[in-house]
C-alpha cells in the first residue's frame, strides 16, 4: 500500500484533524538525526542515514531538491560545490551527471565514492532500517512549485505506507503544495526566529509544528507554542546540556548532527 492509497482510506474512514495533533506526533522520538548523522558522516548520503541508525536514531531529517531532469534527490544546497566535487546549480544538472559526483570525499577519505542519493534510494533505505523521516523540501529559487509537486508525486507512488513521514520547509509555497497534494502527511514550518504572528502563519499553511533555530527558543516561547496546541522542534542542537534544557522546557524533539551524543541525555 502506498501513501496515496493510505490517504484515500483515511479520508474515507476518519479524520485525525478532530484531534489536537496528527497521530505521528504520538510516537515522535525526542532525538532526530540531522541530515542523517552528519556529525559522523557526509550529510544527506546513504552512509549518513546508515550511521544514524547505527547510533540509535529512530527518526532522521534530510533535504530534497530537484535535478534539471526533474528527479528528486537528497541535497541541501542549491549548488553542488560544498558537498560534492562538482560545480554549479543542481537544478541545471541532470541526474546522470549528479550521480557521477563524489559526495563523500569532502568529509573524509573513508567516504570517498558516496553518491548523491535519489529520494527513492533514500526512502528505500530509511524503510529498510525502520526509521521515520522528516523530509525538508529545499527548492532552488523559482522552483518551489515544481519541486514540491515532484516530491509529492514521487512519494505517493512509492513510499511505504508504514514509514512515518513529516514534511518541513522554509518555503510557504512548498508547504501549500504538500498540504494540497498529501493532506494526510503532517507539516512543520521551518523558521529561524519565532515571528510574532507565528500562529497565523502555521494556521494559514495548515502546519501542526514549528521547527525553530535554537538561538531563538526561550522557555516562555516554548510554553506559548505548546499551550496553543502546536508541536515544537528545535535545530541544530549539538550540546547535550542545551538539549536537556530544551527537552525539560517541553520541546517535542531536537534535531542534531550527533544523535549519539544528544541521545545520551535521555
Amino acid at each position: 500500500m502506498t501513501f496515496l492509497s493510505r490517504q484515500i482510506n483515511r479520508l474515507s474512514t476518519g479524520n485525525w484533524r478532530d484531534r489536537m495533533s496528527h497521530p505521528l506526533f504520538d510516537n515522535l522520538p525526542r532525538i532526530i538525526g540531522h541530515r542523517g548523522a552528519c556529525g559522523h558522516a557526509p550529510e544527506n548520503t546513504l552512509a549518513s542515514i546508515r550511521k544514524a541508525a547505527e547510533l540509535g536514531a529512530r527518526f532522521i531529517e534530510i533535504d530534497v531538491t530537484l535535478t534539471s531532469d526533474n528527479v528528486a534527490v537528497i541535497q541541501h544546497d542549491t549548488g553542488l560545490n560544498r558537498c560534492t566535487n562538482g560545480k554549479g546549480p543542481i537544478i541545471l544538472t541532470p541526474l546522470e551527471e549528479v550521480k557521477k559526483l563524489d559526495a563523500g570525499g569532502w568529509f573524509s577519505d573513508e567516504f570517498k565514492g558516496e553518491t548523491v542519493p535519489t529520494l527513492r534510494e533514500a526512502v528505500d533505505l530509511i524503510h529498510e532500517l525502520g526509521l521515520g523521516l522528516n523530509l525538508e523540501i529545499k527548492p532552488s529559487r523559482g522552483w518551489q512549485v515544481p519541486t514540491a509537486t515532484q516530491v509529492c508525486c514521487e512519494l505517493a507512488s512509492y513510499a511505504p505506507e508504514d514509514m512515518p513521514l513529516l514534511f518541513s520547509s522554509f518555503d510557504p509555497e512548498a508547504l501549500v503544495i504538500a498540504r494540497d497534494m498529501m493532506p494526510d502527511v503532517p507539516r512543520g514550518y521551518l523558521t529561524e526566529t519565532i515571528f510574532p504572528d507565528w500562529k497565523k502563519r502555521l494556521d494559514d499553511l495548515g502546519c501542526e509544528a514549528l521547527h525553530c533555530e535554537k538561538y531563538f527558543v526561550t522557555k516562555e516561547k516554548v510554553a506559548e507554542i505548546k499551550s496553543a496546541g502546536y508541536k515544537l522542534l528545535v535545530y541544530t542542537v549539538n550540546d547535550p546540556e542545551m538539549g536537556k534544557c530544551f527537552l525539560d522546557w517541553g520541546v517535542d524533539a531536537i534535531i542534531t548532527d550527533f544523535p549519539d551524543r544528544i541521545g545520551n541525555i535521555l
